[in-house]
C-alpha cells in the first residue's frame, strides 16, 4: 500500500501527508474494524444445466456452479464482513476533505475484509480435511454467471444479519465491505491451487 501511494501522480517526492495518512489510517483501521463470518452447510439435492439445488429446494442459480459442484455431496455458504463502523468513517472524513486518510482508511478496509475472508476460507478447509475431501474454489454471485441476487439468497440461508449483514433488494450487502460466496466439499473439486472463479467470468477483463 505504501508503495501504491508514493507513485500515486501528483504527490511530490518527500512529501510524507500519504505516509502520515496511512499511519492514521492503520491505527483507526485496527479499532474500527469488526470481521465477523455466518456460514451454513447444505446437501446437494439436485444438478440442472442452470442452477444446483441445495438443501430443501433452494436454487442456486448458475450454470457454472452447477458444473463445477453438481457431483459433490455438500456445500458450504458463507457471509463474511468487517462491519459498518469502518465505512462510516471513511465517509465522514470524505465529507470533511480529509482525503488522504478516507483514502487510506478504505485501502486498511479493503485488506481487512480479504483477510476476515481468508480467516472463512480457512475454516471451510478445516471443514473438508475434517470429512476426508477437499474445499473448491469459492464462487461469488455478481459474475456473470450467477447474478448478484444470488447474494439475497445466501444472506437469507446463512443468516447474515446474526452478525450485521443485510441483503438489499439489488442483492447488494449492507455493509458494503461484505462479501458472500459458495465452496464445495467433495473428493473431485477444483481448489484454488488448481483454478479461479476468474476462470468462469466473462467480464474477467474488467479487472486487469
Amino acid at each position: 500500500m505504501l508503495r501504491l501511494l508514493r507513485q500515486r501522480p501528483g504527490v511530490p517526492q518527500g512529501d510524507d501527508a500519504w505516509l502520515r495518512a496511512v499511519d492514521t489510517a492503520l491505527a483507526e483501521g485496527r479499532r474500527l474494524a469488526q470481521p465477523a463470518i455466518a456460514y451454513e452447510v447444505f446437501p446437494v439435492t439436485a444438478v440442472e444445466p442452470s442452477r444446483l439445488v441445495i438443501g430443501e429446494s433452494v436454487a442456486l442459480e448458475s450454470g457454472v456452479v452447477a458444473a463445477l459442484f453438481g457431483s459433490v455431496g455438500e456445500v458450504v455458504l458463507m457471509v463474511y464482513t468487517i462491519g459498518p463502523l469502518l465505512e462510516a468513517r471513511v465517509d465522514e472524513l470524505s465529507a470533511q476533505r480529509e482525503y488522504p486518510v478516507a483514502f487510506a482508511l478504505d485501502a486498511v478496509g479493503s485488506v481487512a475484509l480479504g483477510k476476515a475472508g481468508e480467516a472463512g476460507y480457512a475454516l471451510i478447509e478445516a471443514m473438508a480435511a475434517e470429512r476426508g475431501v477437499r474445499a473448491s474454489i469459492p464462487l461469488n454471485p455478481g459474475t456473470s454467471h450467477w447474478p448478484l441476487s444470488g447474494q439475497r439468497l445466501i444472506a437469507e440461508m446463512v443468516r447474515a444479519r446474526e452478525i450485521g449483514v443485510e441483503a438489499r433488494e439489488s442483492g447488494v450487502l449492507h455493509p458494503f465491505k461484505s462479501i458472500a460466496f459458495a465452496v464445495a466439499l467433495g473428493e473431485d473439486v477444483l481448489t484454488p491451487a488448481e483454478g479461479s472463479s476468474c476462470d468462469y467470468c466473462e467480464r474477467r477483463d474488467l479487472c486487469l
